[in-house]
């Protein structure tokens, strides 16, 4: 069995989106996956938001969720970790570097199988700098936990990091693949139309990865388009 885990912000829209329709199209496939999903910032307990739940039912999917935080024992858990942010990502790796060979943002590991696995691996360095760089900061001018930055602590921080986001403008540059983002919007405050695009967007990422994983379970069998 593969245990992979989901990880947004609140653990009420994103990942919970994405459990639910990995399990559902994984069951549908045959594949021995369990889903779960957590937050980095989320409060335990919280209902799924309701368009979440509408553009699920849509899908024949009926989601009962109840949001939980990141705990090392998730981290520990998890086979693989599918973060929806290069940000959910580098927090991750800074928080919890033993799980550096299984954190991905979603997008990049559905994509793995494209040739750019060391593009990807430069990343990974560059934003666990760029996060020891923030908290650097954030000690430094005395910023609490999701505290307001004061002018003088974000002059700092675009002077300070300015050669490490040239190098992520590069790199993202590079892959080119992604139109220019790893990550997945978030639809908290939006429409449902809004809802509905980041269904489709990691709908689309899920398939690839489960085609990928079918083909590794019979990699003599017809590749899937």
């Amino acid at each position: 069995m593969l245990r992979v885990l989901f990880v947004c912000t609140g653990n009420t829209c994103r990942s919970p989106m994405a459990e639910a329709l990995l399990a559902k199209m994984a069951r549908e496939e045959g594949l021995d996956v369990k889903a779960r999903s957590a937050g980095v910032a989320a409060s335990d307990g919280s209902g799924a938001s309701a368009h979440a739940v509408r553009v699920l039912r849509e899908r024949g999917i009926e989601l009962t969720h109840r949001s939980r935080s990141l705990t090392r024992e998730e981290v520990r858990r998890a086979d693989l970790i599918l973060t929806m942010t290069t940000r959910h990502k580098a927090l991750i790796m800074h928080d919890f570097p033993e799980s550096g060979d299984k954190v991905f943002t979603l997008k990049e590991f559905a994509l793995l199988d494209t040739g750019v696995e060391e593009l990807y691996r430069r990343l990974d360095r560059l934003y666990v700098e760029l996060e020891e760089k923030r908290a650097e900061l954030q000690r430094r001018f005395s910023i609490p936990a999701g505290g307001r930055w004061t002018k003088e602590a974000e002059e700092a921080w675009n002077r300070e990091s300015k050669v490490l986001l040239e190098e992520e403008r590069d790199l993202l540059k590079r892959i080119g693949r992604l139109d220019g983002s790893l990550d997945v919007a978030d639809p908290f405050g939006g429409s449902v139309e809004e809802y509905r695009r980041c269904a489709d967007e990691l709908e689309t990422a899920i398939r690839r990865i489960l085609d990928r994983l079918k083909r590794e379970r019979n990699p003599d069998g017809p590749r899937e388009r």
